[in-house]
């Protein structure tokens, strides 16, 4: 009888085990289950989308996703500052001008295969293709307000953006950096071109204020379209060490009377970079004959619209054309092709033809 009630107590003991070692099983892996849950919420935190805030040139603060992998880019010179800080593949879609003008596509048909091939979408005033295309943002001019309204009330995120000035073209390369993740890079072109402008502002010290040059800066289409003191036009003629004879006018573009050239009488004349206008159109035109800049041929053209582009940092080609144009035993020493060349393979990594 006690053999018997001992065996019963010893299965019922077994039993009890196996029960307790059952339970504990269930506990570990419900702990292991948990877990592993846990490693995926954490897993989904880390990857959650970041953003990143930029003001734009509207003064409106932009939420955008980090970094902005699907861009539409509807100006040239955001494309450039894109191509410059290396985000070409983050650019989904472009500007028609950058097709239709012949000196802009030649040069962006080398730094993208896409542009080359016509495969990059130009899609401009097409707000629904936009829409279509899911961007993380659209960069365009902050003057197109109707553009602007229609695509943020279908849900897209703009940042617009303008550039009156060199600073205004430094807080364009900043925003552009931010949005695209390139921020290190960012800074390191604006370190360049500030080095590259030093060299230049050295030089001009040295020259005696009573020997700096007048000059008027042409913005075209006539030769009566000029520079007022707020304007980039203004800037490169201080820069290069001259003096704008049209700085009491407080406009960035304004057409002056020729009476008005007459009693400024300019030393030189600075033209951008025109299609239908040239040097020779001033000596030909006797209106100017007496001007000092027509009567000693010093009327100089920016020579490219693409390397001396004023709304991004490659303006400081166009200042040193213009200082080497302006004082040229001053900058004797400066070649300026080379120095045109460094620039745009530091810029592009493009060695271009």
């Amino acid at each position: 009888m006690t053999i018997f009630l001992y065996k019963k107590q010893e299965k019922r003991r077994k039993k009890v085990k196996r029960i307790v070692s059952l339970i504990l099983m269930l506990a570990m892996l419900c702990t292991l289950f948990a877990g592993c849950n846990k490693a995926t919420v954490a897993g989904e935190k880390t990857e959650a989308q970041k953003t990143v805030k930029v003001v734009d040139s509207r003064g409106v603060e932009v939420e955008v996703n980090y970094p902005a992998k699907k861009i539409v880019c509807l100006l040239n010179s955001g494309l450039n500052d894109l191509y410059m800080l290396g985000a070409k593949d983050q650019v989904i879609a472009i500007d028609q001008w950058t097709y239709t003008n012949e000196s802009a596509y030649g040069f962006a048909s080398q730094i993208d295969e896409r542009v080359k091939n016509k495969t990059l979408p130009a899609i401009d005033k097409n707000i629904e293709d936009i829409v279509g295309m899911n961007p993380d943002v659209v960069v365009i001019w902050a003057g197109q307000e109707e553009d602007i309204k229609v695509l943020e009330d279908k849900g897209i995120k703009v940042v617009g953006i303008q550039a009156d000035n060199f600073e205004d073209v430094y807080t364009k390369l900043d925003i552009l950096g931010k949005i695209s993740g390139k921020e290190d890079r960012a800074a390191e072109i604006a370190k360049y071109s500030k080095e590259q402008l030093k060299k230049v502002s050295d030089k001009v010290a040295k020259i005696d204020a009573s020997k700096k040059l007048s000059s008027l800066f042409v913005w075209g289409p006539t030769k009566l379209d000029l520079a007022g003191n707020n304007s980039t036009g203004d800037s490169i003629i201080e820069m290069a060490g001259g003096k704008n004879a049209a700085d009491a006018v407080g406009e960035e573009h304004f057409v002056a009377k020729m009476e008005d050239v007459v009693t400024w009488n300019p030393d030189s004349l600075i033209m951008w970079n025109l299609k239908d206008l040239d040097p020779q159109s001033y000596y030909d035109d006797e209106q100017w004959a007496n001007i000092k800049a027509t009567e000693n041929k010093q009327v100089f053209e920016l020579p490219n619209a693409f390397y001396c582009d004023l709304w991004t940092i490659k303006y400081v080609y166009s200042v040193e054309f213009l200082a080497k144009s302006l004082y040229p035993e001053t900058f004797s020493d400066l070649d300026i092709e080379k120095s045109k060349n460094e620039m745009l393979k530091f810029l592009y990594g493009v060695d271009f033809k």
